[in-house]
């Protein structure tokens, strides 16, 4: 099974921050058959960032959110028919989303609805407390198409505090709940631990948020995991 890392660039790096990010990147990542990067990246950055990494192998695009709604009269609105050609993804009910923009699960459902009718791939984002109203605003012919990203909303320093096994165990759980389908982990995820990580058994990769705005250190990780 091709696992995937995502990078989560948020807010953080501005246009010209972002295009030395990808220089940087590009200088010691290393393509490998079985490992996906997925860069996710503000809606603005889209374009000039697919020309930067069209050449580097194994690099996808998620945009960091889309609409519920399609075309029309939405002001604002950054429809999923925009995305075809710029994205393979959506990265959907991040905790932040939820959080500060106040994202329900029906509107985490349309999107993803939204984004599949578009052929793109939704990455929808939980935690303990939202997977079962999220999975259950589902249809049933959408759960088998997601893939599934838990976002513990925990302090920075990890669920590490836990330790790996406590979120091996939790795997067959969630994987009960997603249909059995691929989950990355994303809760606190740094250089530093991501490796780690990266070998439980069940797990469909990782995402890492703060943790990956070195681009070099970021493909250092990539090219250990």
């Amino acid at each position: 099974m091709q696992k995937r890392v995502l990078a989560n660039w948020k807010a953080n790096l501005s246009l010209d921050k972002a295009v030395q990010w990808c220089d940087a990147f590009a200088g010691v990542y290393r393509p490998r058959t079985d490992l996906e990067v997925v860069l996710a990246v503000p809606f603005l950055f889209l374009e000039r960032i697919a020309e930067r990494v069209q050449s580097l192998a194994g690099v996808s695009l998620a945009s960091q959110g889309v609409s519920s709604y399609p075309q029309g009269n939405y002001t604002g609105a950054i429809p999923a028919a925009w995305l075809r050609g710029l994205a393979r993804y959506t990265l959907l009910g991040h905790r932040e989303r939820r959080r500060y923009f106040h994202e329900t699960v029906q509107d985490v459902a349309r999107q993803a609805y939204e984004s599949l009718a578009e052929d793109l791939h939704p990455i929808v984002c939980f935690d303990r407390d939202v997977l079962i109203p999220q999975t259950a605003a589902m249809a049933a012919e959408e759960l088998g198409r997601l893939i599934w990203a838990y976002t513990p909303d925990t302090p920075a320093t990890f669920e590490m505090a836990r330790g790996e096994a406590e979120i091996a165990a939790l795997l067959p759980q969630i994987a009960k709940k997603t249909d059995n389908r691929p989950v990355l982990y994303g809760g606190g995820v740094t250089i530093d631990n991501g490796a780690g990580l990266w070998r439980l058994a069940g797990l469909g990769g990782i995402m890492l948020g703060r943790g990956c705005l070195d681009g070099a250190a970021f493909a250092s990780l990539v090219n250990r995991l």
